[in-house]
């Protein structure tokens, strides 16, 4: 049998021009690669370029358009007084031997607040200190302080100012209430000019009210701020030794003069505290350090400008939430417009004089501009009206970019 040979130049044929194919085609494709791998300039610019912004809206709104001033400040009462106690002669020093007067408590004219030097301390209201004992044949404003305020705790005596036989028995009797017994004295010696008698007359002791047993306190009943504890040293210099306070509270602000803003006293405020609003009105505005005035008119005006820092208080016009704490002042400044339709600056075009225009868009998504008279704008917002009525409303939304 005769066996078929391809010759051997055939085959080397074949395969030269298969491979010369593969490299065609590997060329090509590389060709392709590197296309995609650079781009002209054209072609970078026009694949680098953002697609359209789609519009902004904003909400139309009614409401009022004010200017307001923010502030905040501390929660206490409307006044505060340091109370110093007397020193107490004889003694190394004072301190509190009993009967603590507690904060948060209630210190009343006639009551006795605490003891100190295991004697007792009573507090009287008076405008006045107190400034010298008290006892039988005595008259004056001081007196008639202690006499309002036997009589104000219902003992029976006279508010004349003069200390008589009536006012012993009263006081006498307040201290035994309280537990302890009146101090006495010698009485003073009796000058007597008679001729031809020099006998000395003994005289039992007499009663009467220390000096560092009573204490003055500005208010029939106040507010115990800061009271005293069992062991705390009095009298010491330079620091009172309790405070009282009225019961009505009111909100204190201090701020540097620079931050005031266009607020005046009588200004409407609202008072924000833990998490409740109370209306409020805005108090004096005074200078928190001194500073001279030229002359009685120009008082208010030189100090607040001289001052670094002022201090206003907020009174509020119902009841705060709280009797302590810090809040939010919030005062109205002025009013541009009431009950108006109020959208951001941005939504109004200007067309030319008188000729603002806002764009509203319609239930079915295509816009409508709706002409408007501009009532006022203030801080980025406008209030305007529609030049046709029923144009525009609360909860339309206009165009603002």
């Amino acid at each position: 049998m005769t066996e078929n040979k391809i010759p051997r130049g055939s085959r080397r044929s074949r395969w030269i021009i298969a491979l010369t194919a593969f490299a065609v085609v590997v060329s090509i494709a590389t060709g392709f690669w590197f296309a995609a791998q650079f781009q002209s300039t054209a072609q970078q610019e026009a694949d680098a370029k953002a697609p359209d912004a789609a519009p902004i809206f904003a909400d139309v709104i009614q409401g009022t358009l004010t200017g307001e001033a923010s502030f905040t400040g501390d929660v206490g009462p409307s006044t505060q007084s340091p109370i110093t106690v007397p020193p107490i002669a004889d003694a190394s020093f004072a301190v509190v031997t009993g009967h603590p007067l507690e904060t948060g408590s209630t210190a009343s004219s006639g009551q006795m607040l605490s003891e100190v030097n295991g004697r007792p301390l009573f507090g009287v209201q008076s405008a006045f200190s107190f400034y010298r004992e008290m006892g039988l044949g005595d008259r004056g404003p001081d007196v008639k302080a202690l006499q309002a305020a036997l009589a104000g705790r219902g003992y029976s005596v006279a508010v004349d100012g003069r200390f008589g036989n009536e006012t012993v028995r009263a006081v006498k009797q307040w201290y035994e209430d309280n537990g302890y017994e009146i101090a006495t004295r010698n009485p003073s010696e009796i000058n007597d000019d008679s001729v031809g008698d020099e006998t000395e007359t003994a005289t039992p002791p007499e009663a009467y009210v220390p000096i560092s047993e009573v204490v003055a306190i500005p208010t029939s009943s106040a507010d115990v701020i800061r009271g005293l504890r069992v062991g705390q040293h009095l009298a010491v210099e330079g620091q009172p030794d309790f405070v009282l306070g009225s019961s009505d509270l009111v909100v204190t602000v201090t701020v540097p003069v620079t931050d005031l803003s266009d607020i005046a006293a009588g200004d409407a405020a609202e008072i924000s505290v833990n998490g409740e609003t109370v209306s409020g009105i805005l108090g004096d505005i005074l200078p928190t350090g001194e500073a001279p005035a030229t002359n009685e008119a120009e008082t208010d005006d030189a100090q607040l400008s001289e001052a670094d820092e002022v201090t206003f208080t907020v009174i509020p016009q119902a009841a705060l939430p709280a009797s302590n704490g810090r809040a939010r002042i919030t005062v109205t400044t002025s009013v541009v417009a009431e009950d108006a339709l109020i959208v951001p600056v941005l939504a109004v075009s200007d067309r030319g004089p008188d000729k603002n225009v806002l764009t509203k868009q319609q239930d079915d998504g295509t816009f409508l501009e709706v002409p408007v008279t501009v009532i006022g704008t203030l801080q980025g917002e406008v209030a305007v009206e529609p030049n046709e009525a029923g144009a525009l409303k609360a909860g339309d939304r206009v165009r603002v970019g």
